[in-house]
């Protein structure tokens, strides 16, 4: 029996976690589904499909569609005229190459690309589920639009409880959403790797770091500032920030370079260190000896928070959205609510000053991410979900079914 054959619309041609979690699937999953990604370029994204043992097609975006997003620092109608006026366009080029592959499936990853999935729907003969890792409180538009096309959608799998609950009002009842968090591999993120060699880790220096895209969602502002009021305390601390600015939707926002002059402004200057985007980011996570996820906005799950995990290192993030599903407070790590500069800066000051409960925390965290994190449990439970919903096994009509998630 040939295996089925699974199309997926992806929104950028970089890779960020989105795209890394659509890796590690592609190479799980190649003996019993057949993956072809549609990119808008031949990036980085596409190197490693190809390299997980996929295949990749490049479908171009206009650059009025690749721009638009509800977080740009640009003039809303324009931008939306612009990019409906392309819509048309872009979606011309998927049906085509859509046509040519006849997928079993369509599976869209990212808030465009499940409304270009929806849009393409009534044309082919097809299911299509949505990838959903996306927190929509902020994103009124998104809602709006996804609400207006959720008919046209099959089925939906989400990365975490709290992105189910996101798209549960959105997606009518007879279509199934099944939770399934995204996999890091145990064999490339685990403890002890070794240091980039372009780093070098003084002896008796304490690391704390965040890692992931510069964007005010991220918070890396807040960290800088629940850094400004523990430094004093710690001498030894010095704070990393690891990630770009990958998203063409926020390049006017020039947030990297405010980062930098926050950093300056509180006299931080000295004891930050801006990594940019990097391949080897799990090698850098698995030398901090504090990560921190300080969102200030929706964060479907946390990525880093689970290479964290992965490497031992205890974590301090936002006590809401996904990231709250993953930690325990005060077993596996440190919960505070967003933008509480105070109470997150007194938790790294307590996790810097106290290697023995950095070690407890982090032990802990990382049976909790062996017990829930296994691999082949997580790509079956997704392929297993996928397949019912693609009709070519049965699917539990309009239930939101929690698979390898685990409890914390």
């Amino acid at each position: 029996m040939t295996a089925p054959r699974v199309v997926v619309i992806a929104t950028l041609d970089r890779l960020g976690g989105a795209e890394r979690s659509l890796v590690e699937l592609v190479a799980r999953l190649g003996a019993t589904l057949r993956f072809t990604v549609l990119v808008p370029g031949d990036g980085p994204l596409a190197a490693a499909v190809r390299a997980a043992g996929g295949e990749c097609r490049v479908v171009p975006w206009p650059e009025a569609l690749r721009g638009l997003g509800e977080r740009a620092r640009r003039a809303r109608l324009p931008g939306l005229v612009r990019a409906a006026a392309n819509v048309g366009v872009l979606r011309a080029r998927l049906h085509a190459e859509v046509v040519r592959l006849e997928p079993d499936v369509v599976v869209t990853n990212g808030l465009k690309a499940h409304v270009l999935g929806a849009l393409l729907r009534p044309l082919v003969a097809c299911p299509l589920v949505w990838y959903a890792r996306e927190g929509l409180e902020d994103r009124w538009l998104s809602r709006l639009v996804l609400r207006a096309l959720g008919r046209r959608c099959d089925g939906v799998i989400a990365i975490s409880r709290y992105v189910a609950g996101e798209f549960r009002p959105l997606v009518p009842g007879p279509a199934p959403i099944q939770v399934v968090r995204n996999i890091v591999d145990p064999a490339r993120v685990r403890p002890a790797l070794a240091l980039p060699r372009d780093l070098t880790k003084a002896p008796g220096a304490v690391w704390l770091g965040i890692v992931g895209a510069l964007t005010p969602l991220k918070g890396q502002d807040v960290f800088l500032d629940a850094a400004a009021r523990m430094a004093p305390e710690v001498p030894e601390a010095r704070f990393l920030v690891v990630g770009g600015e990958p998203y063409a939707t926020e390049a006017g926002l020039g947030f990297a370079a405010a980062l930098r002059a926050r950093a300056d402004a509180l006299g931080l200057a000295e004891r930050v260190d801006f990594l940019d985007e990097r391949d080897d980011a799990p090698a850098v996570i698995a030398n901090l000896d504090v990560l921190v996820q300080s969102n200030r906005g929706p964060e479907g799950l946390g990525r880093s928070i689970l290479e964290a995990m992965a490497c031992a290192v205890p974590v301090v993030c936002v006590d809401r959205w996904g990231p709250r599903e993953l930690v325990e407070d005060g077993r596996t790590g440190f919960l505070v609510a967003p933008g509480d500069v105070a109470a997150l800066a007194e938790r790294m000051r307590r996790l810097a000053l106290d290697p023995h409960l950095r070690a407890a925390l982090g032990g802990a965290a990382r049976r909790a991410f062996q017990t829930a994190g296994d691999p082949a449990t997580l790509a079956g439970a997704f392929r297993d979900a996928l397949v019912a919903m693609a009709g070519l096994a049965p699917a539990e009509s309009g239930s939101v079914k929690d698979v390898a998630v685990g409890d914390r």
